[in-house]
């Protein structure tokens, strides 16, 4: 709060100044001095900000994949899963006609690259005739371990 008074005052003591010299043949150039001055009385309040922290590219990235590898995105993983699975009840659907009861995914996210780990699909009884054809299918499509099972 001193700095702000302090600069009051130095606006104050340099606007009178400029009243009391306007009269002499001096104008154009004391409109430029309190011109600078205004600038400078309305600037000073930025020289606080850390101009720093917006050119630290190399830290925020750190910081956005530490929140990443810690699982602070649980909603969009989540999402991503559900999706995946309503795929391969599609995929299972369109290749061999059969609506399989529930899908389990399980994706490795800590890695580069998500990686399906394991694949679980369960058929009712009358569709377990496909089960083999169904696994390989989904293994060379998918990749990762493929289970079919009753339920």
């Amino acid at each position: 709060m001193n700095g702000f008074f302090y600069t009051l005052l130095v606006t104050s003591v340099c606007g009178a100044v400029c009243t009391m010299l306007s009269g002499v043949g001096f104008e154009k150039y004391i409109k430029y001095i309190a011109s600078l001055v205004c600038i400078c009385v309305m600037l000073s309040p930025l020289k606080e900000i850390d101009v720093s922290s917006f050119f630290d590219m190399e830290t925020n990235f750190e910081i956005e994949n530490t929140q990443e590898s810690e699982g602070l995105y649980p909603l969009a993983t989540e999402i991503t899963e559900e999706n995946a699975e309503s795929y391969i009840n599609e995929i299972v659907f369109s290749e061999f006609g059969i609506k399989p009861k529930a899908t389990d995914i399980k994706i490795d996210w800590d890695s580069n690259e998500p990686i399906i780990e394991n694949i679980t699909v369960v058929f009712q009884k009358e569709d377990m005739h496909c089960k083999d054809s169904a696994e390989d299918y989904l293994k060379n499509v998918l990749g990762g371990e493929v289970k079919i099972i009753e339920g």
